[in-house]
């Protein structure tokens, strides 16, 4: 089952745990204003069913964890470390207060990659790599007819930017 809890008002939307000192440039911030979260929403919930079994996972936290992992080359269990330790990869992933406890397990992460599949997949890699050309945030040569090597070489910059 999935449920998409964003249309629902916050109790407090101005708080968070950091207060004003969370830097608004921050590249993970930067990053996460340029993805098409919505579209990834409406793709990841139609994986999932709308009343039967239990709860979903947030496509934001999924699939924010799955581009960190990629773009710093990390293993499940490194990029949730890293999620633990970092505010701004927590609100990279879509989190209003930062939280040191496991959210997931290392598992979800391999197991929900499995499940949306290639599909799901070659719309992210084309949606995110059009953005970033369209963005000009990062100088990289077109590969006409190759979109997945296009976008693995956008990813090899971005890996470069956040090392």
């Amino acid at each position: 089952m999935y449920i998409n809890d964003k249309n629902t008002p916050k109790l407090f939307p101005n708080f968070f745990h950091f207060g004003n000192s969370i830097n608004a440039d921050n590249r993970w911030l930067k990053l996460s204003k340029i993805l098409p979260w919505e579209k990834l929403d409406r793709i990841y919930g139609s994986y999932f069913s709308e009343n039967i079994g239990r709860r979903a996972k947030d496509s934001r936290l999924i699939c924010g964890l799955l581009i960190v992992k990629y773009l710093k080359n990390s293993t499940n269990e490194e990029v949730l470390q890293e999620f633990s330790e970092n505010p701004y990869i927590q609100a990279f992933c879509g989190c209003e207060y930062f939280s040191s406890r496991d959210i997931i397990s290392p598992s979800i992460l391999s197991e929900r990659k499995k499940r949306l599949g290639q599909d799901f997949f070659d719309f992210f890699y084309g949606e995110v790599a059009d953005i970033l050309k369209t963005q000009k945030s990062i100088k990289f040569k077109d590969l006409p007819g190759k979109r997945k090597n296009f976008f693995d070489l956008v990813l090899n910059k971005l890996k470069n930017i956040f090392k």
